[in-house]
């Protein structure tokens, strides 16, 4: 029944001929399948174009006019009141905007449909707009830390336990901290990793939670809350999802500040 109410509005543009060629063969594999209703409602539609044609009726005067003008010929007199009748150019007249208002209606309603089609292609684009902006802001902090000056490199070697390829960090004092890697396996489940600073003294200090891509490639970027100078390591661990406040799990990397 979606597709029959969905299809109704083409009916009688299908009988006048003015349906595109998309929305013809829609419509006629629709009738193919034989249904029904809108097999009821085309016949209808061409019913109802068809009586247009004879709306005009035969331009054939009154019996009695051929009378009135031979008298008015032979003794010229104040007119005779005329016969009420309607002439066939009104009769046409009248065809033309019935016709008129059912093309204006299909018209209508294909703009509609194009209208609403660019508003979800417009929206679809911006998406996509908004995401490459994010990603160019993301990818041009990462290059703001790794071209500073007083930036820091260290590399997180995986525990001896496990296979895991080593880890690459660059840690500037003003701009944050950036944590790379390729081939790392995504975690299970809902699972995360979550990067810690460790100090010198005290607790570590979570400073994100991160997983890998599809491709295996991490790139996470945390301003963490915690003093370089201060910091003795870096390390990840794997957590539930959201991370915790603190470590439930031994490190799988770990590099020192050193």
């Amino acid at each position: 029944m979606s597709d029959c109410a969905r299809l109704a509005e083409l009916y009688e543009p299908y009988a006048l001929g003015v349906l595109d060629a998309d929305e013809r063969s829609e419509l006629e594999a629709h009738l193919a399948r034989s249904c029904p209703t809108c097999t009821a409602e085309v016949e209808r539609a061409r019913w109802v174009v068809a009586q247009l044609t004879y709306l005009a009726p035969e331009a054939k005067p009154p019996a009695a006019l051929r009378a009135n003008v031979l008298k008015a010929v032979a003794r010229p007199s104040v007119p005779e009141p005329r016969q009420s009748w309607v002439p066939a150019w009104a009769w046409v007249g009248a065809a033309m905007l019935v016709l008129l208002a059912v093309f204006s209606l299909w018209e209508t309603r294909r703009i509609k449909r194009e209208l609403h089609a660019l508003e979800t292609q417009l929206r679809t684009v911006e998406g996509q707009r908004q995401v490459l902006e994010r990603d160019r802001q993301r990818y041009q902090e990462v290059l703001d830390i790794l071209s500073a000056s007083n930036t820091k490199e260290l590399e997180l070697k995986p525990a001896a336990a496990n296979r895991l390829p080593p880890v690459r960090a660059y840690w500037n004092p003003g701009l944050g901290l950036v944590v790379s890697g390729g081939q790392i396996p995504t975690p299970a489940g809902d699972r995360t990793f979550q990067l810690w600073v460790v100090p010198k003294k005290g607790n570590p200090i979570s400073a994100g939670v991160f997983r890998p891509d599809a491709g295996g490639q991490v790139l996470h970027i945390a301003k963490p809350d915690a003093d370089m100078a201060a910091a003795a390591a870096l390390a990840i661990t794997e957590e539930p999802a959201g991370g915790r406040p603190q470590p439930t799990t031994k490190p799988l990397w770990v590099g020192p500040l050193g």
